[in-house]
């Protein structure tokens, strides 16, 4: 052993193994702040350390076997013991050691104080994030039926505290996931993760409306503010504003922005009928499924009430385009008039942040404009740096380029602050299954149906997963608690042509078939990849692209249709859709 010791310090592979390990340390340090400075994805920085330790056997075996002398590099036993240069090899390793750990102490002393205090110094210039949540407003009326109003109330507060950078805003849906419960503020406070709770209540009888606030302190309960507003309906978002003024002020934010932060949409409405029609139209709204189109009706109604209200129109842009994306019939007339009622609304006011995210949902669900989508969310985010929405939207334009890590990132920051809202966890599912790791997305998709049995889509997707994985028997056992009939007809066209029951497989596809024709075309796709029938899927692809099928956004990204990767077809159908490499 002290021979090998020896022959090892001899030949400087000690001396070579500490400088490669110093060298790959710098270099690894130095890897970590430029990628994180371009926000490059994390394989990235993994390759590089991979790389670096599979450098060092290398790095030692040449050591051993090779020697510099003044001839160049020559095998270590083709050199003459007596013409050997390592002693002096190894003085200028000593001295390459010695340059490393001081560079190496240099990189430590400025990474954990020069920068740590510029980071520190930058940050303290930044007002503290205030956590918050609107809770619903609690209807008070005598007609249980106004309840709708009480939630368009709360429902724009949250918007209008959401235009706030120094605000971080619990989003909707898992604020309202405890509507109608008499919880303790604090356990709600702890349960999204929040410091301050905006609650209430709404009194409406005739024009006349009562709205009693409260900002109550979630780790203790105690109230830092409240107020009772009595006005008419016209005036009901100059009371909002006002209510989310006393807000700032009863939490002591410093606006970067200044007071125009808090100011509402300029064009307001022209009556009370017409705000209760809009309050309406977005009750149904956040219903959805078969409320959207009530949704519709009554966002044009708010419309024809108010000729010049953008809000309005906005509203009834992101109603008809939601109702597109799950009509049954030919949705052209509804794509038509949902541009018309954007572009009317940004007519009317261009600074209005609902108007751009309603460009933003049009541009990217029906005319895959997708550089048009990333600007109005961009848009939107600057107008209203808190709306979630516009963060999703730009979560699945990552997800239509395969830019699954961003993807992640961004939807994971959302569920921080709606940690409640199922919808984007069922997006981290899709996320996880494009990026080729099932078992997590199969995880994270039991845990949503062990919360919420009567979830929409996610049994869809362990369908697919499992099938994926090869577990068809496994699959079927979920499909008949599907509660969306296409999904539903999907899977077990899917799970019964994996286990060999054909007839079965064929009877549910000639279901969907029959009973959603043309706008079930993306999944008959699907259901033909499966099957292995290629030419019979992109038929129906192609009709769905005729269709706008939202359901075609994925077909970059979705594992599935990696089977059709090289045909011909394919690739046309994704230059159409421009989205090929």
């Amino acid at each position: 052993m002290s021979r090998l010791l020896q022959e090892l310090k001899r030949r400087n592979v000690i001396r070579v193994a500490i400088a490669y390990v110093m060298l790959g340390w710098i270099i690894a340090q130095v890897a970590e702040l430029a990628l994180d400075s371009f926000e490059s994805p994390a394989w990235v920085m993994k390759t590089i350390l991979l790389l670096l330790a599979l450098g060092l056997p290398l790095a030692i075996f040449f050591a051993w076997a090779f020697e510099i002398t003044p001839d160049g590099i020559k095998k270590e036993k083709d050199v003459d013991r007596s013409q050997s240069i390592t002693p002096h090899t190894g003085r200028r390793l000593d001295f390459a050691i010695i340059a490393l750990l001081v560079a190496a102490l240099g990189f430590v002393v400025v990474d954990n104080y020069v920068l740590d205090r510029s980071m520190h110094d930058d940050t303290s210039e930044q007002p503290q994030l205030v956590s918050i949540a609107v809770l619903p407003f609690v209807n008070m009326s005598n007609d249980a039926d106004q309840e709708y109003f009480s939630d368009g109330v709360s429902e724009e507060l949250l918007n209008l505290l959401a235009k706030i950078p120094e605000f971080q805003v619990t989003g909707r849906t898992s604020s309202f996931t405890f509507k109608g419960q008499n919880r303790d503020l604090r356990d709600i406070g702890q349960q999204l993760g929040v410091d301050n709770i905006l609650e209430g209540s709404v009194r409406k009888s005739g024009d006349t409306v009562r709205i009693t606030a409260q900002l109550v302190k979630a780790s203790d309960g105690f109230h830092l503010w409240s107020e009772t507003y009595d006005r008419t309906l016209d005036d009901i978002f100059v009371v909002q504003d006002e209510i989310a003024g006393e807000v700032v002020e009863a939490l002591q934010v410093k606006l970067l922005g200044g007071a125009e932060r808090l100011s509402r949409s300029q064009s307001g409405f022209g009556s009370g009928e017409s705000y209760n029609a809009y309050f309406k139209g977005l009750y149904f709204y956040n219903q959805s499924g078969a409320g959207i189109e009530k949704s519709v009706g009554y966002m044009q109604e708010a419309v024809d009430l108010a000729l010049d209200s953008a809000i309005a129109w906005a509203g009834l842009s992101r109603a008809l385009t939601a109702y597109a994306g799950q009509a049954t019939f030919d949705p052209a007339d509804l794509i038509a008039r949902a541009r018309a009622a954007v572009d009317k609304a940004l007519t009317l006011e261009p600074d209005l942040a609902d108007a751009h995210l309603a460009m933003a949902d049009l541009t990217f669900s029906v005319y895959w404009d997708w550089a048009g989508a990333e600007a109005a969310a961009n848009r939107v985010l600057t107008l209203r740096p808190g709306d979630l929405d516009a963060q999703m939207i730009l979560a699945d334009l990552h997800i239509a380029f395969g830019r699954l890590d961003e993807a992640e990132r961004i939807t994971r920051a959302v569920l921080e602050k709606d940690p409640l809202n199922s919808r984007h966890a069922r997006d981290l599912v899709r996320i996880l299954f494009y990026s080729r790791r099932s078992d997590e997305a199969l995880q994270l998709a039991e845990s949503l149906i062990d919360e919420n049995p009567n979830m929409p889509f996610i049994r869809a997707w362990i369908v697919g997963i499992l099938v994926t994985q090869g577990r068809p028997d496994e699959a079927l056992s979920y499909v008949q608690d599907e509660p969306v009939l296409f999904a539903r007809l999907l899977s077990l066209a899917v799970a019964h042509h994996a286990l060999g029951n054909l007839d079965e497989a064929a009877a549910a596809q000639q279901q969907l078939e029959a009973t959603f024709g043309a706008q079930g075309a993306a999944q008959q796709g699907l259901i033909y990849i499966f099957w292995g029938e290629f030419d019979n899927a992109i038929d129906w692809l192609e009709i769905a692209f005729d269709a706008r099928d939202p359901g075609l956004i994925d077909i970059k990204t979705d594992i599935t249709f990696a089977k059709l990767r090289g045909h011909p077809r394919y690739e046309a159908l994704l230059r159409k859709m421009n989205l090929a490499d």
